[in-house]
């Protein structure tokens, strides 16, 4: 149990941190459960350490009551975690989240969850067409004051788990239910309650995928296509290097080499490990372990020169429909008259038509307003707001 002393201070006010209960035990965990189910809503936030491993893992869950906060140590408690599922599945009350769709899938590919009733904050202030949607700026909209965000890049994975670490921690929790209550206020003064809760259903139904590591990405990298083909063929060669270190290392890639490094080593080209040494992001550790890899890496790279173009893939998956020229015109439309409804309701582009739905209105126009109500995402107020003036543009008239 955290019971600090003094004040914590934050950059605009002081939040005293007070009896936030560190949960490592199974025990404790199932009577935290028991009392988030008793209240009429609880909020959720997960750290994972993507940032630093190299495929992510649930590190940390909080959770906030309108009464009291706790800190959940996942790594603790191993595959108990997996317990919280009868808290995150339950239907007759809210868990408020924040950009909760990466915390859902998070949890769902690490524990297999069901998330029954979510509702975020940041789908609301997108819906109402906010500039500045994160938790921070908020907060300073709504209760006056920023939260300090210094640890964002944190090693969540490492032990203690420090009463600061703690403080910074449930200020992504405590805070929501305020925030809530007050976006929601504007939600509702806006007519965009039926939007609102599908826009949420889609968070809390949103479905991982398999991460797959794709080897021509190393043209995303910033200069890439400024080599020629053998410096290409270099570059490729080492992130496909540089994946296969980090996978085995459990660490995240930049972290075993940074993209400038390899985008360095493609230019320059050296021979030994001598001229590997005097480029900049070569340190001493990558050097001594990994120096005659590299050195094969762009051996290979040498006799295998890479194009600037992408090469065609076969495809995994079934391909979808394709739009013909008609259809792709329809689609321009429909994508200007909801910008122009959206300026002139003041409103975000989503709370007009969501963009995951455009693709699908264009290729099978529903037949009439009801059928457009029942496509996933649209609902009953758009439907009825919109529905003509929709089922025209798609139709071609």
């Amino acid at each position: 149990m955290f019971s600090p002393k003094s004040a914590i201070p934050t950059r605009n006010r002081l939040i005293v941190a007070q009896d936030i209960e560190l949960i490592t035990r199974v025990d404790r965990l199932e009577a935290v459960i028991d009392e988030m189910l008793a209240s009429r809503r609880y909020s959720l936030d997960v750290e994972s350490d993507g940032f630093h491993s190299y495929a992510g893992r649930v590190c940390i869950v909080t959770l906030s009551t309108e009464e009291r906060d706790v800190v959940i140590d996942t790594l603790a408690l191993g595959e108990d975690t997996q317990r919280l599922g009868r808290l995150v599945e339950r239907k007759d009350g809210p868990c408020l989240m924040h950009s909760g769709h990466n915390d859902v899938l998070a949890l769902k590919r690490e524990y297999e969850f069901d998330f029954g009733f979510v509702q975020d904050t940041s789908v609301a202030s997108t819906l109402l067409g906010f500039t500045h949607t994160g938790l921070s700026a908020l907060c300073e909209t709504f209760l006056g004051f920023k939260l300090e965000k210094e640890l964002q890049r944190h090693d969540w994975a490492r032990r203690p788990i420090l009463p600061e670490h703690v403080s910074y921690l449930i200020n992504d929790t405590k805070h929501l239910f305020r925030v809530h209550d007050l976006i929601t206020q504007q939600i509702e003064q806006h007519g965009l309650v039926d939007e609102y809760e599908i826009e949420c259903r889609a968070v809390a139904s949103s479905v991982p995928v398999e991460r797959e590591f794709d080897p021509e990405r190393f043209r995303k990298i910033k200069g890439a296509l400024e080599l020629d083909d053998t410096g290409r063929g270099i570059l490729r060669s080492l992130y496909q290097w540089r994946n296969g270190v980090a996978r085995e290392l459990d660490r995240a890639a930049f972290r075993v080499a940074s993209d400038q490094a390899l985008l360095e080593i493609a230019r320059t080209r050296p021979a030994n490990l001598t001229e590997l040494s005097r480029l900049r992001g070569v340190g001493e550790w990558l050097l001594h372990q990994a120096g005659e890899q590299m050195l094969q890496a762009i051996s290979n790279g040498l006799a295998n020169p890479a194009s600037a173009r992408n090469p065609r893939r076969r495809p995994t998956a079934e391909l979808g429909p394709r739009m013909d020229p008609r259809q792709r015109d329809r689609l321009g439309r429909l994508k200007q008259w909801r910008e122009k409804e959206a300026e002139a309701r003041g409103l975000g582009l989503q709370a007009i038509l969501p963009t995951a739905v455009l693709h699908d209105l264009v290729l099978t126009p529903p037949a009439d307003v009801d059928a457009l109500a029942q496509m996933d995402r649209v609902g009953r107020s758009r439907a009825q707001r919109y529905g003509e003036r929709i089922l025209k543009i798609v139709r071609g008239k």
